[in-house]
């Protein structure tokens, strides 16, 4: 309405107030006020409707990293150091069996002394020989450091360090000659993964989920505020490294990835274009 209809209305109203008769005048400045109303309040949904996606965006990628931080927690909570410990307690025990060879035809030798030894106090623990197929035994052996001391007439003395895992070891080759050839060190050799790699892995796997877990907590933070929006993804993109529980967090954490591309133009920054 312009001034001059106002004007008009005003008229109107104050001719029908002195004859009695204002109640339809009343009506249509009521109905009037109802329309604008009922705009503005269209213009408040539609700010709460964008808005809310952003809220549920950050609630969902920060329950997923959460859940992130949890399962890393979990995973450190077994105590590596004591698994570790209480592991090396616990030696297992296994059997020790090989060949011996005749360096020069390939034959195998019986009679060869082949002498279990402590590395630690270099004392012979069991002795044995070899049978006509050139083959030796030890049972029950701890599964710990120690020393084969492989011995024969008129050849070289080998001895080999190594530790005890109950597959067959190394033939041993004896070559013609006197005294003792040069040791031969097979803990080195062992191409597996040890106990103390195994933990160590862990342990990395375990802080990296917990750090992703805290960079999607960031991530949650930048979308309530709505600022930054290739930042929040990109932190938000990481955060799915946190695994909370799998497959459940990260599930969470790509709905809140979607919901705000969905809601991008609400992010107040340069970058959006």
């Amino acid at each position: 309405m312009d001034i001059n209809e106002r004007r008009e209305a005003l008229r109107a109203r104050v001719r029908k107030k002195l004859h009695g008769e204002e109640e339809d005048d009343e009506l249509v400045v009521q109905e009037t006020e109802i329309v604008a109303s009922s705009t503005q309040s269209e213009e408040l949904l539609l700010i709460d409707e964008s808005t809310g996606l952003l809220t549920l965006a950050s609630s969902l990628i920060f329950i997923g990293s959460v859940l992130g931080i949890i399962t890393g927690l979990l995973l450190l909570q077994g105590n590596p150091a004591e698994l570790l410990n209480s592991s090396l307690e616990q030696e297992s025990v296994v059997d020790v069996y090989g060949i011996v060879l005749e360096a020069e035809s390939g034959d195998a030798m019986e009679g060869v002394t082949v002498e279990l030894v402590d590395e630690e106090t270099n004392t012979t623990i069991l002795p044995t020989e070899t049978n006509s197929y050139g083959y030796y035994e030890f049972r029950n052996v701890v599964s710990k450091t120690h020393v084969l001391r492989v011995s024969f007439d008129s050849y070289l003395t080998v001895e080999r360090t190594f530790t005890p895992e109950g597959a067959t070891q190394t033939p041993f080759t004896l070559t013609k000659g006197n005294g003792t050839a040069t040791p031969e060190d097979f803990t080195r050799s062992n191409s597996g993964w040890s106990l103390e790699n195994a933990v160590a892995l862990s342990t990395g796997i375990a802080l990296v989920t917990i750090l992703a877990g805290v960079v999607g907590i960031n991530a949650a933070y930048g979308a309530r505020r709505g600022k930054n929006y290739r930042r929040t993804q990109y932190f938000a993109g990481f955060a799915l490294f946190s695994r909370g529980f799998i497959v459940f967090g990260p599930f969470l954490i790509l709905c809140g990835m979607g919901l705000m591309i969905l809601a991008r133009d609400e992010f107040q920054d340069d970058e959006v274009e």
